[in-house]
């Protein structure tokens, strides 16, 4: 009996050593709502996981997803916090804010599905019939003295009031104003100029409001999108957090090789926005003129060195806007752990895909 025992007991701890695996095929069926943003191009994955049905091929048998579509990272937030949701996707922002509550409840980043060297929340438009500017640096001169707006607290918010500190230009005055808001008064020929993220800022564009005339990467202002988990929710169904990751890699992988259809499904799911709109809002690439980058969106997953630092900034922007009390990352903001089982178990290297820029023609 005594040697059975000790048989049993080395299986087990080798069986916990091997990734886990032992815990996550116990788990059992979970009930998960998910908070996505599809008027967001950094959350568009979450879009093409409930589309194409992939958490089905990853999560336990017998789970369920509630797919609940937000305008907007805050009402996730307090989802997460008040446990009537478990997992979510959101911009940089929102995202770290959530991490600051854990007082309320322990919420952790767990992956990192798109970042960008500014180029999907970092854009920069003008009126239609501002003038023609040469490059980004003349176009910024010209914003200096006028009235900027930016939707306060999101990842525009933070380039723009790091363009500020730097000194690259001096607005009037900072109007803080809801991203729809802004679009309208675009629409309605009321706005000089704003910061404005994707999918949003292309169809200004396409609508002949608004021109593009930077974005971030000339002054090294990247920006991210996270996905987040309740901590409870991960220690007790480690399968389905890791399942869940695997099937967000497999999003983002979709979204590289399949830009056409990635683009048909977005626009089903947004009121007001064509394939192509769509399209253009993601693939098509942004010329050097504005401070283009060859690569659009990288699906990072991991937490490197970029990321880090990302969040160090994004941390000491939500100190000075008083959102938090501190400048620093609170004590435990990542769990890394899903992202790393999921990679290892699908034979993955991070970055999982990198979407470079197309010229419009690429669109057919």
């Amino acid at each position: 009996m005594k040697t059975v025992l000790k048989l049993m007991a080395v299986g087990l701890v080798a069986g916990l050593l091997i990734g886990g695996q032992t815990t996550a095929r116990a788990d059992g069926p979970v009930n998960i709502t998910y908070g996505y943003h599809p008027y967001w191009t950094g959350g568009w994955s979450g879009v093409i996981i409930k589309e194409k049905g992939l958490w089905k091929k990853y999560l336990p048998p017998g789970s369920t997803v509630r797919f609940e579509p937000q305008l907007t990272g805050p009402p996730m937030v307090a989802a997460l916090l008040s446990n009537k949701m478990q997992i979510g996707t959101m911009g940089d922002m929102p995202s770290l804010v959530a991490t600051t509550k854990y007082k309320v409840a322990d919420i952790r980043l767990v992956s990192v599905p798109m970042y960008s060297n500014g180029q999907v929340c970092n854009k920069i438009l003008v009126r239609k019939d501002a003038p023609q500017f040469k490059d980004y640096k003349e176009a910024m001169k010209w914003l200096s003295g006028r009235p900027f707006a930016v939707h306060r607290g999101t990842c525009t918010n933070r380039f723009v009031e790091s363009l500020i500190d730097q000194g690259v230009f001096k607005p009037s005055e900072i109007l803080s104003t809801p991203i729809e808001v802004i679009a309208s008064n675009f629409e309605a020929g009321k706005l000089d100029a704003a910061a404005m993220w994707e999918p949003h800022a292309r169809r200004q564009v396409e609508l002949g409001n608004a021109r593009y005339v930077a974005t971030g990467a000339p002054w090294n202002e990247s920006d991210a999108d996270f996905t987040l988990m309740r901590q409870d929710f991960i220690e007790k169904n480690p399968q389905a957090a890791t399942g869940w990751i695997k099937a967000e890699i497999e999003a983002v992988q979709f979204m590289a090789k399949y830009p056409k259809e990635t683009a048909e499904i977005i626009a089903k799911e947004l009121t007001g926005y064509t394939p192509k709109t769509a399209w253009l809002a993601l693939y098509e690439e942004n010329p050097a003129s504005i401070g283009g980058d060859p690569v659009n969106y990288v699906g990072k997953m991991v937490f490197d060195k970029d990321v880090l630092n990302l969040m160090n900034k994004g941390y000491g922007f939500l100190n000075k806007l008083k959102v938090t009390d501190t400048p620093g990352m609170p004590p435990h903001p990542i769990n890394d752990g899903p992202v790393k089982q999921a990679l290892k178990e699908m034979g993955l290297t991070a970055p999982v895909a990198v979407i470079k820029g197309m010229p419009a023609s690429a669109y057919k």
